[in-house]
């Protein structure tokens, strides 16, 4: 050890007296604070800014500590690979073209030696990157509130293998040539091919799995955003070792006399030990996680990872079936297998890892759909299929005809689309895609998926029909079929584990495994039978939601009065000159926030900040008597003020503004109650109820910012469905420091740091050449 740390030493000399090394330091340090202090001082201005607008303000929503680390981190990432060549060109072919390296072969000192000392000189000088990287990171840490730590460690750590595996590339290559600037040439392409090598021939089962385990690109991602697997760090050990282990066959051959076969062997073999040892390494159920945020940010939500401990242990099977004609094609194509692996679906792998993929690939259409027709006139199916996978680059050979998948599986429910069919001890369930760029589903899909797989009956949601009702099966602006039905729309019910359907009181009673009975603004009266078959249904503690609308609630007025709800009449206006005067904006009271934990509403809930917020189109006001053991609280209300009032007369919304008019009938109130949630104890549980005046804020005309989306379903359901899986608020949302301070720290770190670092380098290299 003795010898390869002096061989280190005098490698670590020799840098420090040369001009490339100090030009990479230099370089490296000036582009790093630059970027550094100019988004520090951006931000510093922008949070003073926001503070003196709103003194409430909430800070940075993702973490200010994220962003100035991310910005910098992506920046050195772009082009650390350009630094290393540069000080690896010359490491070993140096000693060849001076002819030193005979002394060494001469002298007590093995080619091993040799090796490892001069890559650990480059180790060292690698520190010294990492060494400045670290100023800046605790910089971050020490300007920013609540800073991380753990997460500032795992970067480090990221960097400091992806420099040493560039170091051990370079170091090999400065072994093949005697000319550093090509050593520099190749090492460049080496680094871009082993970047690069991940998307190529990737339609290929057998090259795709080594390619990736190949490829550098990627690896240090995860432990820059705070998860360390054992498979990255392996990875980088794995890679070192293959290069510093060419490096020592290739010099050793220039000490025998062998065939160019039995080297040759030599590599063959480490190659295959290193790939077959990656492979092992990253193989699901033998990879070790740590999670150094202090959110765990990388890891499932305690939520999910209950889910998957519900399951026995069975495999779960998915099953992805691409048709190459649909539009997210590209995502389900066999080179874009590993993102769909390690990128979709690890993080399951993590907590469950008897998980087994299938894949299918066909083309088809929908019937009756003539698209793909018109964009090739006069081809067929079976051309147009061809002429797809060649722009693919992929052989038409793996998918499969209509008629073929067609017998294999009905996928005409689902549109034809891109799809996964999840199998869990035989039952199934279609797990779906959605619109660029986000593809693939989220958590809550997830989630919604494992309990259908596990639950004993479905959970259903019945909306009435027969009175023109809002329609579920409509997307159009005022109809309720995007949060419902629509299978595309990535916040439907029906992707979050709920099933809807319509059900007629007209001869029919309500079936009895209804979970929540939804009347959305009936606009034809109902018959006494089917008014009675509603109070009976209210009376009996079933839980139901009604959605009235101005003009229209005498029709359930009769119902709702047996609960102590009564809708008055006219139309909550409040004129303003941005937009018509039935239509305005109202957050959910403390009550109304409570009521699930959709985003903004979980962090009023944990923070007293956001909170749900809706949009209403022409609402009326309700007044409300708590009788028959009910508790009543408003979740919607209006403010009121002079420009509010209740308008009982004509009321046209496209011409001039309303004026108010007591005479007419029109009334002002302190506050104007447009949704309320009535609860009640019956036997061992707990009725719920929801009444509002308006029933366009769930249109999707109207679901907007901070929309409530299924959180009025999610309390009536008692808070079972969707599975919600927010993360809690970063902990660094706010600088600790003034414009003032940022502009020091500027100075001190691009005038001064660059100063000193230039007069030292200035300093050594005059000495050198004095000696």
């Amino acid at each position: 050890m003795k010898i390869i740390f002096k061989i280190a030493r005098a490698e670590l000399r020799y840098l420090f007296y040369s001009p490339i090394a100090w030009f990479v330091l230099f370089l490296f340090y000036v582009s790093m604070v630059l970027v550094y202090t100019n988004t520090l001082g951006n931000y510093v201005l922008y949070q003073e800014v926001m503070l003196d607008l709103n003194e409430d303000w909430p800070g940075f929503d993702k973490g200010i500590g994220t962003v100035l680390a991310g910005t910098v981190t992506g920046l050195m990432l772009k082009y650390l690979y350009l630094f290393i060549p540069l000080l690896t060109m010359g490491i070993i072919n140096r000693e060849i073209s001076n002819g030193t390296i005979k002394l060494l072969y001469s002298s007590p000192v093995t080619t091993r030696q040799i090796v490892l000392g001069k890559f650990f000189g480059l180790m060292i000088f690698n520190l010294l990157l990492l060494s400045i990287f670290s100023i800046i990171l605790t910089s971050i840490r020490m300007n920013t509130q609540n800073g991380e730590f753990g997460w500032y460690l795992s970067i480090i750590l990221g960097v400091f293998l992806l420099t040493s595996a560039y170091s051990a590339i370079g170091l090999f290559i400065s072994c093949l040539t005697g000319y550093q600037i090509v050593a520099a040439v190749i090492t460049f392409a080496s680094f871009f091919v082993l970047s690069a090598i991940s998307g190529l021939w990737q339609q290929y089962d057998l090259v795709r799995d080594i390619t990736h385990f190949l490829s550098i690109s990627g690896k240090a991602e995860k432990m820059m955003s705070g998860l360390i697997t054992s498979r990255d760090i392996l990875y980088f050990l794995l890679v070192i070792s293959m290069f510093i282990g060419f490096a020592l066959i290739k010099l050793q051959s220039t000490q025998e006399s062998r065939k160019w076969t039995a080297n040759a062997a030599r590599y063959a073999v480490l190659t295959l030990i290193i790939v077959v040892l990656g492979y092992f390494s990253s193989r699901p159920g033998y990879i070790a996680y740590s999670d150094v945020t202090k959110n765990q940010v990388n890891t499932l939500r305690p939520e999910m990872q209950e889910l998957l401990k519900s399951l026995d242990g069975s495999p779960l099977t998915v099953t992805l079936y691409t048709n190459l004609l649909d539009k997210n094609a590209y995502a389900g194509l066999p080179q874009a297998r590993n993102n769909y692996i390690w990128n979709v679906w690890e993080p399951l792998i993590r907590f469950y890892p008897n998980i087994e993929f299938k894949y299918e690939y066909y083309y088809d259409v929908v019937d009756g759909d003539s698209s793909y027709y018109r964009k090739y006139p006069g081809k067929s199916l079976k051309e147009i299929m061809a002429i797809e996978a060649e722009m693919y680059n992929i052989r038409p050979s793996i998918f499969k005809a209509p008629a073929e998948i067609r017998k294999q599986i009905d996928l005409a429910p689902e549109y034809m689309k891109l799809v996964m069919q999840v199998e869990y001890k035989g039952k199934k369930e279609f797990l779906r895609t959605y619109t660029p760029p986000q593809v693939w589903p989220d958590q809550p899909h997830f989630a919604a998926i494992l309990k259908r797989l596990t639950r004993d009956k479905n959970v259903s949601i019945h909306f009435l029909t027969g009175h023109y009702e809002r329609n579920i099966m409509s997307l159009a602006g005022r109809e309720y079929g995007y949060h419902t039905t629509q299978k595309s729309a990535r916040r439907a019910l029906i992707n979050e584990g709920v099933d809807a359907d319509t059900i007629s009181l007209a001869g029919n009673s309500i079936p009895a495994n209804t979970n929540l009975l939804v009347v959305a603004d009936p606009k034809s009266d109902y018959s006494a039978e089917e008014k009675q078959k509603l109070i009976d249904y209210l009376r009996e503690g079933n839980n139901a939601i009604f959605y009235l609308e101005p003009g229209k609630q005498f029709i359930l007025a009769p119902v709702l009065e047996t609960i102590g709800v009564y809708p008055e009449n006219g139309m909550i206006v409040s004129p303003n000159e941005h937009e018509m005067p039935h239509i305005f904006q109202n957050m959910l009271t403390r009550s109304g926030n409570f009521l699930a934990k959709e985003a903004p509403m979980e962090l009023f809930q944990q923070y007293g900040i956001r909170g749900g917020m809706v949009e209403n189109e022409g609402s009326l006001n309700l007044r409300y008597e708590a009788i028959d053991g009910f508790t009543i609280e408003p979740v919607i209300t209006q403010p009121g003020n002079d420009k509010t009032w209740i308008e009982n007369g004509v009321l046209v919304v496209d011409s001039a503004a309303p004026v108010f008019d007591a005479g007419g009938g029109d009334q002002k109130k302190e506050e104007y109650l447009i949704a309320l949630k009535l609860s009640r104890k019956i036997g061992n549980r707990e009725q719920r109820i929801i009444v509002t005046g308006d029933a366009d804020f769930m249109g999707i005309n109207r679901m907007k910012v901070r929309t409530i989306h299924s959180a009025f379903y999610s309390w009536l359901l008692y808070n079972r469905y969707p599975v919600y899986t927010n993360y809690p608020l970063a902990p660094d949302l706010f600088l600790k420091i003034s414009s003032t301070t940022a502009k020091l720290i500027t100075g001190l770190y691009v005038y001064i740091g660059s100063g000193i670092l230039l007069l030292g380098a200035i300093m050594l290299l005059t000495r050198r050449k004095r000696k």
